[in-house]
C-alpha cells in the first residue's frame, strides 16, 4: 500500500451523506495543540493541513481525501480532523457547541471505521479524557490511541507511557508518533490502511 495523493476538500460543521462520496473514513480527535494537523501532513507527506501555534483555532471539521494504491488498484478514503477539545480560553457555549457538533458527526456517520485519539505524551489522563473515554465506550466507537510529540520526551518516558496505555487500551490499539522525526509513521499508516480495508 502507498499514498498516491492527498487533498483538503472542505470544512464542515455537520455530517451530510448526500454531499459526499461513499468512502471509508478515519477521524482524528484530541486536545487543542496535540498535533493533529502536523500528524496528517507527516502521514501523507504533503502539507495539506494548516498548523497553528494558537490552540483552539480550528472551529470546524476539516475533511481530507486520501488516494492510495492497494493490490494494483487505486482507492480512496477520508480523514476528518476534529476541533481540539479542552482549550480553556474559549467560552463554555463555544465549547459545548463543538462537543455537540463532534458527537452528532460521529454518531450519524456510519462510514467512520475508526477514531484516532491523539494524546500528548507529556501529559497524564484527566477528567476530560475520562469523559471522552466513557463516551466512546458507551457508544461503541472503535478507537486507537496515539501518543504524540515523542521527540519532546526521553525514550524512557515514552516507553513508560506506552506501557501504561498498553494496559489501559491494549497494545494492538496504542501507537507512538512524532510529526517532527516521522517515528511511528510506518506503523500508524499501516494500521490506518488495515482499518479502511476491513
Amino acid at each position: 500500500m502507498k499514498i498516491l495523493n492527498a487533498v483538503f476538500l472542505k470544512s464542515v460543521t455537520s455530517y451530510d451523506n448526500k454531499k459526499r462520496e461513499d468512502l471509508p473514513e478515519v477521524a482524528f480527535i484530541g486536545r487543542s495543540n496535540v498535533g493533529k494537523s502536523s500528524m496528517i501532513n507527516r502521514l501523507v507527506m504533503q502539507k495539506i493541513a494548516r498548523t497553528s501555534s494558537t490552540p483552539g483555532r480550528t472551529r470546524s471539521i476539516n475533511l481530507y481525501k486520501i488516494e492510495y494504491e492497494f493490490k494494483n488498484a487505486k482507492k480512496s478514503f477520508f480523514i476528518s480532523d476534529f476541533p481540539g477539545f479542552g482549550y480553556s480560553k474559549v467560552s463554555r457555549e463555544v465549547y459545548q457547541g463543538w462537543q455537540e457538533m463532534i458527537e452528532q458527526y460521529i454518531l450519524q456517520n456510519s462510514n467512520i471505521k475508526r477514531l484516532i485519539w491523539l494524546f500528548d505524551g507529556r501529559r497524564d489522563l484527566d477528567e476530560l479524557d475520562n469523559i471522552l473515554m466513557e463516551w466512546l465506550e458507551d457508544n461503541r466507537i472503535p478507537f486507537s490511541f496515539v501518543i504524540t510529540k515523542i521527540d519532546k520526551a526521553t525514550r524512557n518516558e515514552t516507553t513508560s507511557k506506552k506501557a501504561l496505555f498498553n494496559k489501559i487500551f491494549g497494545p494492538e490499539h496504542v501507537f507512538i508518533f512524532s510529526a517532527k522525526s516521522g517515528d511511528g509513521r510506518k506503523e500508524l499508516l499501516s494500521h490506518i490502511f488495515n482499518v479502511v480495508e476491513q
